[in-house]
């Protein structure tokens, strides 16, 4: 079936984009034969490394001279794969590739624009320049309270979390492991939640089920995970159902394996923008990993495809004796049946892989069960179930906190210090 989306910008990239124009010349491609999403397969894959060796050639030749370069907006990528990224956009692109998580967001939760929100920030920006990094922020005319991510300890989010209650948002964008240090706070603290708080939106890190719980728990309202970034805007979104749908009119997202396309198993996922005009993102790798499933009949009626995403960049496997990679979700999967055997007595982990079959493994375990730290070593090991993993070395450390990394605001549940 054709795409018309698909087909304007994939025709509109060929005319504009020297590097499309150039790729779809040398390999042969009829840029009006692109219609559908089973047509890109004709279309090589693009990764961060290409756009980084010749960024200019990905900038749509419109939005390189007046008046169109009026419009622009630059977004950056985080920087935490280590690879930084400028991103191009027609500011009234970036609008309506908003548009549909919007009518998401106030379809099923009841929340929109004008509403009071938190959130936390790596970076400030004043039009397209970076602004100095402030410890907290109000914006948009008082609707908006956002809190610098950068050098994160416990004690600073407790703080944090007290200027939030006082001022009383509607709904908070978070990262999981801010919002699970936030309910830990709430709950060692036995301090309030906002009373005009309905909902909290999650993204930037991988959510484990035991953190959606308990963040669930305490704040007693909606949570929704989102899956995005900066080149397309928001890509996947969480409907009550408890899965993300894939937003259609914004991306098409396609699983490789080997690279080819797969359904219904894990590989790399690569997402097509069909809104970004100003640098058209074809095929792009995101660098993280999932599963897609098309054939689905979900409860929440919604024939979108469901898309699993997993932890896994690079620096997110382990590496094996014999030289392969293994998944690092397989250390979150130990944890999680340690936790079932010993009454959720594990609040946070992080594992750090220091050498071949050698691993710390950094544990906050519930104040009640602080005697028990050589039972919950024990547990650990006898959950591991990989035969590879079985005679590694497991140096196990109990700390009181695991807050973000303080460069990036981010959390990381395993880090591989070979990579």
């Amino acid at each position: 079936m054709k795409n018309q989306n698909l087909s304007t910008l994939i025709e509109y990239a060929y005319r504009h984009v020297k590097y499309y124009h150039e790729l779809f010349n040398k390999i042969g491609i009829d840029a009006s034969l692109i219609q559908s999403s089973e047509d890109l397969i004709k279309i090589p894959i693009l990764k961060k490394d290409t756009i980084q060796e010749q960024m200019t050639d990905f900038i749509s030749d419109e939005y390189q001279k007046f008046p169109k370069n009026e419009n622009v907006v630059i977004k950056r990528t985080s920087g935490s794969t280590g690879k930084y990224l400028k991103i191009y956009w027609d500011y009234k692109d970036d609008i309506k590739s908003l548009m549909p998580l919007w009518t998401l967001r106030s379809r099923l939760y009841g929340i929109d624009p004008k509403m009071k929100w938190c959130s936390f920030y790596s970076t400030r920006y004043e039009g397209n320049k970076i602004k100095p990094l402030l410890p907290k922020e109000v914006a948009l005319n008082g609707r908006y309270m956002g809190f610098s991510k950068i050098g994160l300890t416990y004690k600073k989010i407790e703080d944090n979390y007290r200027d939030i209650l006082e001022f009383n948002p509607d709904w908070l964008l978070l990262q999981p492991s801010i919002a699970y240090l936030m309910s830990q706070i709430v709950k060692e603290h036995n301090l309030p939640v906002p009373s005009n708080l309905k909902y909290i939106e999650m993204s930037g890190e991988y959510l484990f089920d035991n953190y959606k719980k308990q963040i669930e728990e305490t704040f007693d309202v909606y949570t929704a995970n989102q899956y995005g970034c900066n080149e397309a805007n928001e890509i996947a979104y969480e409907f009550k159902c408890r899965n993300m749908h894939v937003i259609e009119n914004n991306v098409i997202v396609e699983v490789l394996k080997d690279g080819k396309p797969v359904i219904n198993e894990e590989g790399d996922i690569y997402v097509t923008s069909l809104k970004n005009f100003a640098m058209p993102f074809i095929r792009y790798q995101t660098g993280d990993r999932g599963i897609l499933i098309t054939d689905h009949n979900c409860s929440c009626k919604n024939k979108a495809p469901i898309l699993k995403v997993n932890s896994g960049r690079s620096s997110d496997f382990l590496l094996l004796e014999n030289g392969e990679k293994m998944n690092s979700y397989v250390l979150a999967n130990i944890v999680e049946y340690t936790n079932e055997n010993m009454s959720s007595a594990i609040k946070q982990f992080q594992i750090t892989q220091t050498d071949i079959n050698k691993f710390n493994v950094n544990l906050v375990v519930k104040s009640s069960y602080s005697g028990w730290k050589n039972a919950i070593s024990e547990c650990f090991l006898d959950n591991i179930q990989e035969e590879e993993l079985k005679n590694a070395k497991w140096n196990f450390i109990f700390s009181d906190e695991i807050c973000p990394d303080k460069n990036t605001g981010k959390f990381k549940y395993f880090i591989n210090e070979l990579i």
